[in-house]
């Protein structure tokens, strides 16, 4: 008979290679709808980078900043106070990383600064943002464009991009299930 150890996962083994927003801690703390924003942050960022260097893409800048802004307004409500809380803390859990080597899913600070902005957020959730140097303005004249002419439209024809992306490892299904929720309304 021979023996066979059970194998061990490791780090290396598994995940994106690359740093990401999700947070144990807050994991931890908020459960799920934490961790399906942040794997949808995540994943969302992931496609956005595989559109990056293709040359016949045609999404307009911002896009996966929408995209998100749409997911938070869809999943959450600032006026509860436990949802609220989730989306500040991973918030601030992005903005208090160490500029560096790119993390995956850091639109989303950007999506909820936006929400903000068109005051579809509580506005002392921007107070969240002051330490940037200099507000994303370019972004949220961009978003604005987006918003006002169809934004429902863009959503579906973006989760349609994302799903049609070509990721390693594939899009997590709870991301898979959001965008096609997306698609359907």
């Amino acid at each position: 008979m021979t023996r066979r150890s059970l194998h061990v996962w490791s780090r290396e083994e598994e995940g994106l290679g690359r740093p990401t927003i999700m947070d144990r801690a807050l994991a931890a703390k908020h459960g799920i709808p934490y961790v399906h924003l942040a794997a949808f942050s995540i994943d969302v960022d992931r496609a956005f980078e595989s559109f990056a260097y293709d040359t016949d893409s045609t999404l307009p800048f911002g896009w996966e900043v929408l995209l998100t802004e749409t997911y938070l307004l869809e999943r959450f409500d600032p006026s509860k106070d436990d949802e609220r809380i989730i989306v500040e803390d991973a918030c601030i859990s992005v903005l208090e990383e160490e500029p560096g080597e790119a993390v995956l899913g850091t639109q989303l600070p950007f999506a909820v600064y936006d929400a903000t902005r068109r005051k579809i957020w509580p506005p002392e959730l921007a107070v969240t943002f002051t330490q940037w140097r200099k507000p994303p303005d370019r972004l949220v004249r961009e978003l604005g464009r987006l918003w006002e002419s169809d934004p429902r439209e863009h959503a579906r024809l973006f989760a349609r991009a994302c799903l049609g992306a070509k990721l390693s490892p594939p899009l997590a299904p709870p991301t898979v299930e959001a965008l096609r929720a997306m698609i359907a309304r």
